[in-house]
């Protein structure tokens, strides 16, 4: 017997399915937008992803430690570098320190001695709200500091602090002023010192580790450093543990005062937070991270969000919108602990939740909208070689 079938319907006679995005036609140019994903596992199809042409460029990463979260997230930043997108890292413990030394990049080892930034330096810029910005950071910076958000008096205390700091240095609302140098954040505190008021000296009493006691280093002097490169790494590894929280918000605020710069043609821009729990855990530095995730795509940036803690970081509404906030999520090996927090934040199937308990180092899946691409990361062995971190993986 013969029958005639339209496609639709042999194609319902065949049960082979696997979720699957279109890859590069041989033979044709592909767009230079996408870079490659990996190995997509269902299908053996080649996984190519254009962050820069979704809802908007951020995108997250998360994975238990030793999943392979830094290999994959490593091969993006190369790849990214590879089509003259400029990156910016946080880099916690130093794993990106080989690919810059590498590709010709930048190194800013917070720590080192006489490497210093003054978190009081306005940036190039001469918008009227300029001093006023830098004022509000002033304020979320020293919430971190503190690790609690000063009590309302001490709060109005430091506003005036730092409009009188400002102005002992000459600086005020006029933009001719901001090129001259900045006050430094001992001045800050001598100014809440001699304000008078009880709150303030209460105030300058709980800076005082940061301006003259074990944590002044770091911002002791104006700034030793300007880091401009098509890779920058801000390494924190020379960080104490208590001040690398304050660390990451420094460095972000230096990458997003290059992104935020007024200029005729935007450059699109990479910026990647690995571990970023440092920051995530904390309120206000929770709501900084937020306000530059929302900002990115207007300024033509993407901003790459790495933790594992997942559990943690959707358990608070902060990080759980900066986890929404991003329209490309890479998911890798989960903890039975975090699991059940992962799946509902994702709505994941229970297969894709198994799939996630298991996975092999460097396996995960791709959430993007209606895609959910299960994939293994690849790369060359060159590019391998630059990408292993794991513990007794030979390069």
């Amino acid at each position: 017997m013969r029958r005639v079938l339209d496609t639709t319907a042999l194609a319902a006679t065949f049960p082979l399915a696997s979720a699957d995005l279109a890859a590069p036609t041989p033979g044709v140019v592909a767009p230079h937008d996408g870079v490659l994903y990996g190995v997509n596992t269902s299908s053996n199809g080649v996984l190519v992803w254009n962050r820069w042409a979704q809802d908007n460029h951020n995108s997250v990463v998360l994975a238990r430690s030793g999943a392979g979260k830094s290999y994959h997230v490593k091969l993006d930043v190369l790849r990214n570098l590879y089509q003259g997108t400029p990156v910016s890292v946080v880099d916690p413990e130093d794993e990106y320190v080989p690919l810059a030394e590498h590709v010709g990049g930048a190194i800013v080892q917070l720590g080192r001695a006489g490497v210093r930034i003054n978190p009081l330096d306005l940036p190039a810029d001469s918008r009227p709200d300029t001093l006023t910005r830098r004022g509000l950071y002033l304020h979320t910076l020293i919430s971190v500091m503190l690790r609690a958000t000063p009590p309302p008096a001490e709060s109005a205390a430091l506003d005036r602090a730092i409009i009188a700091t400002y102005a002992r240095a000459g600086i005020n609302t006029d933009p001719a002023t901001w090129t001259r140098p900045a006050p430094l954040l001992r001045d800050l505190a001598d100014t809440l010192s001699a304000d008078g008021d009880p709150a303030a000296a209460q105030l300058a009493a709980r800076l005082a580790p940061w301006t003259v006691g074990n944590f002044a280093s770091l911002f002791d002097g104006p700034t030793t450093t300007q880091a401009h490169s098509h890779l920058v790494v801000w390494s924190l590894r020379h960080l104490p543990d208590e001040l690398r929280t304050v660390g990451t918000l420094l460095a972000l605020d230096a990458i997003w005062s290059s992104i935020d710069a007024p200029t005729d043609t935007r450059r699109r821009q990479l910026v990647v937070v690995d571990e970023a729990w440092l920051l995530l855990r904390d309120g206000a530095g929770a709501r900084f991270l937020f306000r530059l995730a929302k900002a990115a795509r207007k300024r033509s940036a993407g901003l790459c969000v790495i933790t594992q803690d997942a559990a943690d970081v959707l358990s608070t509404e902060l990080g759980l919108a900066v986890v929404s906030n991003a329209a490309t999520q890479v998911l890798m090996r989960q903890s039975t602990q975090s699991i059940d927090a992962v799946a509902e934040a994702f709505d994941l199937t229970a297969g894709e939740a198994r799939l996630l308990l298991s996975a092999p180092r460097g396996e995960g899946l791709l959430v993007a909208g209606r895609n959910r691409i299960p994939f293994r990361s690849v790369g060359s062995a060159s590019e391998h070689q630059l990408a292993v971190t794991g513990i007794g993986e030979a390069p």
